[in-house]
């Protein structure tokens, strides 16, 4: 489990700091927790972004306005849970607490692995280290080691944990402090003493060691890890830098500690500072290679002329290279590039444990792995296995119109924590920054049941719920209203759903539409013939009098003459050819595929090679077509009595044909060709609903996803319920899809220049009501200059949180190939 804490320098800090260490000694992988200073309410950009990479599953905020980190806390984190303990400026904590539902699977469960298992430099743990109540440290065992006392708040359990206490004791302790009975430990009054002999013996086992054991996800690249970092100081930027340091090394299978705070008060301790020494000698290989190992010292309160004697002290006894550098800023050991940070799982090191379920119905079980160390706490006291994990669902897509026709990809969703329910609705669960899914599970949940929504509940709930926090979330209280209670498949989407339908799927119909060839026999057998639209101009001037190629309508009477003068002209158009026989459609495409020849010298060596495969290329994509009903096949026929146009489909053909008109006999021709005729459907979807258009924006999206891809079709959103407005449409989402865990909205055109300021401003107004991450322009004709310039103007009206883009299309009138 994954936490960080916000903490706000105050009187009371170092009682937080010490509570903060505590609770990380105590908990599985705790000491990789970052702590995020917050300075005046603000966190740091280069925190932020730490806190970005570490994609926390709780965030403890403890500082002085909580609530006022919360705006900042949304856009930064993934599906956290934000909880807070509020602190008062002017009031002093006794007893620093805190605690969520949640608390993380115990770092003992360690203890049962290392006493079965030995190593390198390792043997069985013989001595636990622990604390009696009335012991008070200077922060030297706090900060680095940790005591069970403080950690499991539970004294003593050395018995149940088979291993022996090494019990720090005050040393006016009284006599008879055990009234409970005998325990078997061993007692030291010193803490510089337990690092003593922690460099005589590896028996000795702490809770900074169990703590940090095969928990590290991160590979950083930081100068701090060239060296066994030792920070002298007791400030608020000493202890956090000490800690925050520790996240940027490896975890301690390999060595067990690489950091280490020394209170300023001992550094001039001969004693001691020859004790924290020795144990340097004895334990850090870092930077050593073949020579000694190195350390480096740094503060952050003292300067270097005040450690300079505990600098000389560790260069003599640990006989290591050893550098002072001054710690400039609480940032300082923060990661300089974010995008350095990688995940690792080193050679040699348990693997993650998983298991597999295959994915047939709406409801999948799921068996729940545990963590490797669990195996070894089998029939040992609960204690050794108490708390909880988080198991990471990659969870396969059933539905198949993504990336991919033949390959099954995994859901990756948008940060949405009301998406959750849709997966796994009776465990706590949280959506990661990668975008699956990751369930909060302990030793009682045996296995997990994962729900497999489609494709159009996630819209809706995307589009129409509100946000779901924990009643323990300082969100929950701010979760504001849905802009939109309801949405549909619009007019134009329908048909979309229709075309797909018939395709089967995005990249088939991206297949076809594609392609130079069929896009324009389509468009002269779907819509009235292009080269009419200057005519049709020049009419509609001259008729309506525009001065200067301008048409100015400022009243009915102006609006009325236009439309007679549109209905007059349409009655003149050409009709679209509705069929085509195969010999034409043979004699273009060898004219298509000629030009296409003609235009790459490649292809000119092979010129008689394709042109021979010409009539198969044809058959099989014409096969193609068939099959998914875009053509029918059939004979078009000419009635020579009343001159009616019939049409007769092959499955009808016989030798007689009757007139759908006159009911007259006609004997099929003996010589009869089959005609292709374009399916009405599909030639309504290109002609009137401008489904060439948005077909091409998402197949144009689909090839910039690298995990994920889903879309919805064309989308009508509703501020209220339909039947409460009349049916009134408030807004129309051409572009509504998840690219890669990113929710997109947009505008699609057939050409740029048809893109209005209106349509600018509606889209960045929905993008933020929807709290989209990326609002996009798209276009299947125009420049891209004029592209790049709407866009500039809608990221004028988006906040930084939403991606402002614009993409026009490559697909144009270069002859095609291949079919």
């Amino acid at each position: 489990m994954r936490v960080a804490y916000l903490l706000e320098d105050g009187v009371d800090t170092h009682g937080w700091l010490d509570a903060i260490f505590a609770a990380c000694f105590g908990r599985h992988g705790g000491r990789q927790s970052l702590i995020v200073p917050v300075v005046n309410g603000v966190i740091t950009e280069r925190y932020r972004e730490w806190l970005r990479v570490l994609d926390p599953d709780f965030v403890l905020a403890l500082t002085y306005d909580n609530q006022g980190l919360v705006p900042g806390l949304v856009d930064l984190l993934a599906d956290t849970d934000i909880v807070a303990c509020e602190r008062k400026r002017d009031e002093t904590e006794k007893y620093p607490r805190f605690g969520f539902d949640a608390t993380g699977l115990t770092s003992l469960s360690w203890l049962p692995f290392l006493k079965v298992v030995s190593g390198i430099q390792r043997v069985a743990p013989e001595f636990i280290l622990d604390r009696y109540p009335a012991w008070v440290d200077d922060g030297f065992i706090t900060d680095n080691f940790g005591t069970l006392y403080d950690s499991a708040q539970s004294f003593p359990i050395h018995e149940q944990l088979g291993v022996r206490g090494l019990i720090l004791t005050p040393k006016d302790a009284p006599e008879n402090r055990w009234r409970f009975g005998g325990v078997a430990a061993d007692e030291v009054q010193d803490a510089y003493d337990v690092v003593d002999r922690m460099s005589k013996a590896s028996g000795i086992v702490t809770l900074g060691q169990l703590s940090n054991l095969n928990s590290q996800p991160h590979r950083y690249e930081h100068p701090w890890t060239n060296g066994f970092c030792v920070v002298v100081g007791d400030s608020f930027a000493d202890r956090i830098s000490c800690w925050n340091a520790g996240l940027l090394f490896g975890d301690a299978q390999s060595q067990t500690f690489k950091t280490m705070r020394v209170p300023a008060a001992i550094r001039s301790d001969e004693i001691r500072t020859s004790q924290i020494a020795n144990f340097l000698r004895q334990r850090n290989w870092i930077g050593g290679n073949n020579g000694p190992s190195r350390i480096v010292v740094r503060s952050h309160s003292l300067a270097a002329a005040e450690v300079q004697e505990f600098v000389e002290r560790l260069r003599k006894v640990a006989m290591s290279h050893v550098d002072f550098a001054a710690i400039g800023s609480i940032d300082d050991c923060c990661p300089s590039d974010t995008k350095l940070i990688h995940g690792e799982y080193r050679f040699g090191s348990p693997s993650p444990a998983t298991a597999d379920a295959t994915v047939r119905d709406v409801t999948t079980i799921v068996a729940v792995p545990e963590p490797f160390q669990l195996s070894y706490c089998a029939g040992m006291h609960p204690i050794f296995s108490q708390g909880c994990w988080f198991l990471d669902l990659v969870i396969d897509r059933l539905n198949d119109n993504g990336r991919f026709s033949n390959v099954r990809e995994a859901w990756t969703l948008p940060i949405r924590p009301q998406l959750v329910r849709l997966f796994v609705d009776r465990v706590p669960a949280r959506i990661s920054k990668s975008g699956s899914i990751s369930v909060q599970v302990d030793t009682t949940k045996h296995v997990v049941e994962v729900k497999q929504p489609t494709d159009s509940d996630v819209f809706w709930h995307i589009l129409n719920d509100r946000q779901h926090y924990a009643l323990s979330d300082m969100r929950a209280k701010a979760v504001k209203p849905v802009a939109y209670k309801y949405s549909e498949p619009s007019d134009k989407g329908r048909y979309l759903q229709g075309l797909l339908g018939m395709f089967g799927t995005l990249s088939d119909v991206e297949a076809i539409l594609n392609n130079h060839f069929w896009r324009s026999q389509f468009s002269n057998m779907a819509a009235p013939a292009q080269d009419q639209q200057e005519e049709v101009i020049k009419d509609l001037q001259l008729r309506m009098k525009a001065k200067n190629g301008f048409l100015q309508i400022d009243d009915a009477t102006g609006w009325q003459t236009l439309a007679e003068r549109v209905i007059q002209k349409s009655i003149r158009l050409r009709v679209p050819r509705e069929t085509t026989r195969y010999s034409k459609l043979f004699v273009a495409w060898e004219k298509e595929l000629t030009a296409a020849i003609d235009a790459n010298d490649q292809l000119k060596r092979r010129r008689d090679a394709i042109l021979a495969e010409a009539p198969e290329d044809l058959n099989r994509s014409l096969s193609f077509l068939l099959e998914r009903g875009i053509f029918y096949r059939g004979h078009e026929w000419v009635c020579i009595d009343c001159s009616h146009r019939n049409w007769v489909g092959v499955d009808s053909l016989k030798d007689i044909v009757s007139c759908d008109v006159c009911r007259r006999d006609h004997q099929l021709p003996v010589n009869v060709a089959l005609d292709f005729r374009l399916n009405e459907f599909f030639a309504t979807c290109l002609r009137e609903h401008d489904t060439l258009t948005v077909a091409w924006a998402l197949s144009a999206l689909r090839h910039e996803s690298s995990d994920c891809f889903m879309f919805a079709p064309q989308t009508a959103l509703y501020r209220d319920y339909p039947e409460n407005q009349g049916k009134r449409v408030d807004r129309e989402l051409d572009v509504v899809c998840i690219v890669d865990g990113k929710f997109v909205i947009g505008e699609v055109k057939a050409a740029v220049g048809l893109i209005a300021r209106s349509d600018i401003e509606d889209l960045a107004t929905t993008a933020q009501e929807l709290n989209a991450d990326v609002a996009i322009l798209m276009a299947l004709t125009g420049d891209q200059g004029m592209m790049d310039e709407k866009v500039q103007q809608l990221g004028a009206l988006l906040p930084a949180t939403i991606t402002a883009r614009g993409l026009v299309s490559d697909w144009d009138d270069t002859p095609s190939p291949y079919l």
